[in-house]
């Protein structure tokens, strides 16, 4: 199962609450942002706004206002004042400056939101375009269990009832921690998926059996993760006498989520096959190959010299 729910834009509140950021002022109506670029005002201050890029988050820290304080008044309110003429969202001051009444005044009067952050500018900047993108992410909820085995993401799936959420508390038994269980949000984020929770049932698991439980009260906290790039899929499905499965590790296959092309293994389940461990070499194997090993071409070589 694979539901689309990615966003093209969402509201500069939604990122002030998202970081963390004082509110200053809020228009009180939803301001909406639909690029993940931000703009430090240096340029617009020497009076440049051939190229300004009006829609993008707006930074100001300690040196612009230096600047600004160091103006005689009539010049700043001139700068101020054709720096709103153009199109942006919100403004967000590092630092915790003291923000000029001229800047809260237009922004009340171009329906500009005004946060101020901790952060020092750089920092500032980093953690914007980092929070932006992940806002912008395109997603989808995928139906699987999402486990961290010693670093490698693996995306657990299959048919219902096939045994996921007991080999992902085996799993978790063996020291390894999980991410989602049954519903997996996976965001693109550049060339990158990564997997977390759905917010509703984070932390909780469906056992057949016995019911609901809460993994973070039965294993502590360490046994989850809260997000964790997807790496390597596991398909599980029912032991098929009539199919042939792969034995040597020859060509393998692969699923794409969101257009990223991930690695898949397709695991027979049977009576007295112990999956957890299954799944746990081939996240071993997996991690040795991105390393350039290959236990395949390391028989080939040794057949070689026979």
């Amino acid at each position: 199962m694979e539901n689309t729910i990615s966003k093209k834009e969402f509201t500069a509140q939604e990122l002030a609450d998202k970081m963390n950021l004082e509110i200053v002022y809020d228009t009180g109506k939803p301001i909406y942002i639909d690029t993940p670029n931000v703009n430090r005002i240096g340029l617009q201050l020497a009076g440049d706004f051939e190229h300004f890029t009006n829609g993008r988050v707006q930074i100001v820290g300690p040196s612009e206002v230096h600047y600004l304080e160091a103006l005689r008044l009539t010049q700043k309110e001139t700068l101020i004042d054709t720096f709103f003429e153009n199109q942006f969202p919100c403004i967000v001051f590092s630092r915790n400056l003291k923000i000029d009444e001229l800047f809260l005044n237009n922004a009340q009067k171009h329906n500009v939101a005004v946060f101020r952050s901790k952060l020092s500018t750089s920092e500032l900047i980093s953690d914007v375009v980092e929070n932006l993108k992940d806002l912008l992410a395109q997603s989808i909820q995928v139906h699987g269990v999402l486990m961290d085995i010693d670093g490698v993401g693996v995306m657990i799936e299959g048919a219902s009832g096939i045994g996921k959420s007991e080999i992902a508390l085996e799993l978790i038994r063996r020291g390894h921690r999980i991410v989602a269980d049954d519903i997996v949000v996976v965001k693109r984020i550049g060339d990158i998926v990564e997997g977390s929770a759905n917010p509703l049932v984070k932390n909780f698991m469906e056992l057949r059996g016995v019911g609901l439980v809460n993994i973070v009260n039965l294993f502590g906290v360490e046994s989850i993760k809260l997000t964790q790039q997807i790496e390597l899929v596991v398909e599980l499905e029912k032991w098929d006498d009539k199919k042939t499965y792969e034995r040597l590790g020859g060509e393998q296959e692969q699923q794409e989520l969101l257009g990223v092309k991930l690695t898949k293994l397709t695991v027979p389940v049977s009576p007295g096959r112990n999956i957890a461990v299954v799944i746990e070499t081939a996240a071993s194997v997996y991690r040795l190959s991105k390393m350039g090993y290959n236990a395949m071409d390391e028989l080939a070589e040794r057949m070689k010299k026979q």
